[in-house]
């Protein structure tokens, strides 16, 4: 007996399906293989003196935990960086509930942060959870709110990977490692210049803040750790010539599980991170990563839970000990030498 045409939908959907996947796995695979040979390949200069701050303090404006309850958190990263002559908004979060003003912009009143204060917009990477949403994300963009606003102080620098751009401002390309900030040399301040990486959800392109503090060495502040944490210890020897004193920000450890799901499909952990689709990120590469960290010896550990368990944040607060801080809303992290160790206050 002949199957009716109807019979075979299931058929087909299901060979459609599985040829779709297929495809998804082989461009994973082959961009692995991109994203591989580019990292080995790539010659760095080093950089050489970049200068040093006195005293870096990163106030986090977004992020999934807070310290205060009457400021606001969402699965998005923004960072206040203050260093001795620059202010740098890292980041601009999610606006994940799509509020008038964000989220971003009311804890920015809450905590009394002047726009007109900024002089550098950095933008780790587009992504909608760093860049204002998906609008923004689509268009090469970024917004601290439904609308984009002018940047009031005329110096305002904007350092951005890729092809990235903001009405008014003139974007610096971050390809490779180079000085940020006027009287270059002189800053402390310093992008590791982009890393590139195939997920499952695309490819991305990625760099991190660099700060040099006096008498410390260089704190790198991470928005998603997408490099991931090999390649960014990696481009940081080969790049920068100071100690490495601490690492601050997302390190994109979702294990067991991420904080956004979309079904079954666990978004943090299946589509960014690991090596595919059907081999996401796992606890003992995880836990290999933060030996690599833990070889370091580093001072100051801070792990953003936007893109990290807390059994990872845990996990990673044992093993460092007193080096350890929790990234929260409204929670200063002070980094000076004038107390030979890191510490934190709340703002």
């Amino acid at each position: 007996m002949t199957m009716p045409w109807y019979a075979k939908v299931p058929l087909l959907l299901s060979f459609l399906m599985a040829l779709a996947l297929a495809a998804l796995e082989y461009r994973n695979h082959r961009g692995a293989l991109t994203a591989a040979t580019l990292f080995t390949e790539t010659r760095i200069e080093p950089l050489g003196d970049i200068g040093s701050t006195r005293t870096l303090r990163i106030l986090p404006l977004l992020e999934f935990h807070s310290a205060d309850p009457g400021l606001l958190t969402e699965v998005g990263v923004s960072y206040l960086v203050d260093i001795d002559d620059h202010r740098i908004l890292y980041d601009v979060g999610q606006n994940t509930r799509n509020l008038t003003p964000s989220a971003l912009e009311r804890n920015m009143s809450a905590l009394g942060i002047d726009l007109a204060s900024i002089d550098t917009v950095f933008i780790s990477h587009n992504h909608l959870d760093h860049v204002g949403g998906l609008n923004w994300q689509n268009n090469n963009t970024f917004s601290l709110g439904a609308e984009q606003k002018r940047f009031p102080n005329p110096r305002t620098q904007l350092v951005v990977p890729g092809s990235m751009s903001y009405p008014g401002l003139q974007p610096v390309y971050a390809t490779a490692p180079m000085r940020i900030g006027e009287g270059v040399g002189s800053t402390g301040l310093a992008t590791t210049g982009t890393i590139g990486r195939q997920l499952a959800i695309g490819w991305i392109e990625e760099h991190s803040l660099v700060v040099n503090v006096e008498g410390l060495g260089g704190v790198i502040i991470v928005a998603c750790g997408h490099q991931p944490v090999p390649n960014l210890l990696q481009r940081y020897d080969d790049a920068f010539t100071e100690p490495l004193y601490g690492i601050v920000g997302g390190l994109h450890f979702p294990v067991p599980e991420g904080r956004i799901k979309l079904g079954p499909v666990d978004v943090q952990r299946q589509l960014a991170s690991g090596e595919g689709l059907f081999s996401p990120l796992t606890e003992e590469e995880v836990d290999r990563q933060i030996a690599l960290l833990e070889a370091r010896n580093l001072g100051i550990i801070a792990v953003s839970s936007h893109d990290s368990s807390d059994q990872v944040i845990e996990q990673v607060r044992a093993t460092f000990g007193a080096a350890h801080r929790y990234i929260r809303v409204g929670e200063e992290i002070i980094i000076t030498a004038a107390n030979t160790r890191a510490h934190t206050e709340t703002r």
